[in-house]
């Protein structure tokens, strides 16, 4: 957990810088699991560094993603504490409809990249799912982590509603990260803002409708 609040922090403060850390890291664990002779199991080949940064990014995904979406969400319940906020129910019903477009909206994105990714890369180069995963994670948990400031700050500040557009910038700076061609940049930076951006809060818009 404190290693992935950590890259979360230096991917806001420093996205290019954050994504170089990203890879480091998980370079640097596969290093010395494989030394160590853990990623290589008696009589079965050795993991590929690929299939053990997509195990990795499931291990974070269960481990912190789900965890922190989870406190950003249960923010909606501080609002209860100032003038003019909701009751229980209203505070209950934010939390669940921000919980569950960015639990959905990871979803969409894992599915959407690994269906679009295959024309973005060189040929010849595998889906980085793993790094992809990853993306989508930290992507998504700062987009939780202005919904838990907007909850908690009592005044409504304007910065707040334009901070999702930073995720763009995010993304953008991360398509070396995940391996794609430079050719296709711009459309890699449409698909995974529409995918990761897009998708929780269409997926918020129609659960408020519904509610």
């Amino acid at each position: 957990m404190g290693e992935y609040l950590k890259n979360l922090i230096q991917l806001i403060f420093s996205p290019a810088k954050g994504w170089e850390d990203v890879q480091a890291d998980m370079e640097r664990d596969f290093d010395e699991l494989r030394t160590a002779d853990i990623a290589t199991a008696p009589g079965e080949a050795e993991v590929s560094e690929e299939a053990w940064e997509e195990r990795r990014a499931m291990c974070d995904y269960y481990a912190c993603f789900l965890p922190i979406i989870g406190i950003c969400a249960s923010s909606a319940f501080v609002r209860m504490l100032y003038d003019g906020g909701p009751d229980f129910l209203g505070a209950l019903q934010r939390a669940l409809i921000t919980f569950v477009s960015l639990f959905l909206g990871s979803l969409v994105s894992r599915y959407g990249f690994q269906f679009y990714m295959p024309k973005l890369l060189s040929r010849g180069k595998p889906v980085l799912r793993g790094r992809l995963m990853a993306m989508t994670m930290y992507s998504l948990t700062f987009l939780g982590m202005i919904t838990l400031v907007a909850n908690i700050v009592k005044v409504r500040i304007a910065l707040i509603e334009f901070l999702p557009f930073y995720v763009i910038f995010i993304i953008w700076k991360g398509w070396k990260y995940v391996g794609v061609d430079e050719r296709h940049e711009g459309i890699f930076m449409i698909i995974a803002t529409a995918f990761i951006l897009g998708s929780p809060y269409l997926i918020s818009f129609l659960l408020h409708s519904l509610v």
